[in-house]
């Protein structure tokens, strides 16, 4: 009996600490600015912005041969992939490649097609701004496929695919592989850990620089009450940004289909924002001002999105590294849960795995964050 009064009377602290917490949210203006720049605008801007997909490519041609082929070459260098070439002599080739005017040249050298006919090897050459790396090599790998079919169908020649093989592609999840699909899911999970990092600290922190700790401290309440409301009070505000920007920007501004349950989704990321709420916590335990934690805050943010096989292939990392992250940081299992969820529309059964994994990281973030905690009110 004096067990379950215990019980009910400390979730009853929880509760009014929580509405304590969302008052002090609510208070912050450029708090709640932030969110809704994160989860709206950021996500749609971003979704569109960070791609490298190849569109409008800024290209140049040196004809020198002036033959009917090099008429045809310089003209299958159209839009959308590459933007209309601009005919240019070698000198003012060099000079442009220096200014970064043009990613790709494609110089055809005198007698190309003459020597074509008389069995002679020929070589174009295509110079490229390899500054843009990304660009640079899915654009250099476009062109020479459109030069070597032109090449081919001026000729008369066999088509690549004219083997006894014919390979056939199916792009499963993203058919038309549009980049904005990928890109903004991703965008939302990092923003999920972004500002759920930023916003259980700065509840600490808050509390510290307005010297309402002291106010906490003589009330009736336990540390982990207070803890436990801190990262309530986040993961509330947080989990409302995140399913309105799925629904809404995600889902319907940006059109990205989403395949999976919205329910299953809310659960796994409610586990996940209390692991990074409770990281936050304890980072921010170690600090006394919110210019100390964000110090502090931004190294572990690059390192967990940098690491979490959102940005990169996890598999291309070393096998050391991968066991290690799998092992500290609950984001690579968010990635894989979120990607699996929402994109292959995958139920329990398939990701509980990365839902318990998530969980135990959780566990031991809140039990170090709770024995921090205690020092703290014992100092």
């Amino acid at each position: 009996m004096r067990g379950s009064l215990s019980m009910i009377t400390s979730v009853r602290h929880i509760l009014l600490l929580t509405v304590k917490e969302l008052r002090a949210i609510r208070g912050d203006k450029l708090m709640l600015a932030l969110i809704v720049y994160v989860f709206t605008i950021a996500t749609y801007m971003v979704s569109y912005a960070v791609s490298t997909d190849i569109k409008d490519l800024s290209t140049a041609v040196v004809d020198e041969d002036h033959s009917i082929l090099s008429r045809r070459l310089a003209d299958v260098v159209q839009p959308p992939l590459f933007a209309a070439p601009v005919q240019l002599d070698p000198k003012e080739a060099e000079a442009a490649l220096k200014r970064g005017d043009h990613v790709l040249i494609l110089s055809i050298p005198p007698n190309f097609e003459r020597d074509l006919r008389a069995g002679r090897n020929a070589t174009l050459e295509l110079d490229i701004d390899a500054t843009a790396v990304a660009h640079a090599g899915n654009g250099a790998t476009f062109m020479t496929s459109l030069l070597s079919e032109e090449i081919s169908r001026y000729f008369d020649l066999p088509g690549r695919g004219a083997g006894l093989v014919d390979v056939v592609f199916r792009n499963r999840y993203n058919p038309n592989l549009t980049p904005e699909w990928f890109t903004s899911v991703m965008q939302l999970m990092n923003s999920i850990t972004i500002l759920t990092l930023i916003l259980s600290g700065a509840s600490m922190i808050r509390e510290r620089e307005h010297g309402t700790i002291e106010h906490v401290l003589v009330m009736p309440v336990r540390p982990h009450e207070i803890v436990v409301s801190k990262i309530l009070a986040t993961a509330l505000v947080i989990l409302a940004a995140t399913v309105l920007s799925l629904i809404f920007v995600v889902e319907f501004l940006i059109g990205v289909p989403v395949a999976g349950s919205l329910g299953l989704f809310v659960a796994g990321s409610a586990i996940y924002i209390a692991a990074i709420a409770s990281i936050g916590l304890l980072l921010a335990s170690f600090t006394r001002s919110m210019g100390q934690f964000g110090l502090l805050v931004i190294p572990v943010i690059i390192v967990m999105i940098l690491l979490s096989g959102g940005m990169t292939p996890l598999e291309s990392m070393p096998a050391w590294l991968q066991a290690v992250i799998l092992t500290i940081s609950p984001s690579p299992h968010f990635v894989r849960f979120t990607q699996s969820v929402l994109y292959r529309g995958s139920g329990f059964g398939l990701v509980g795995g990365e839902m318990l994994a998530m969980s135990a990281m959780s566990a031991a973030a809140l039990a170090i964050v709770l024995l921090r905690f205690r020092k703290i009110l014992s100092a």
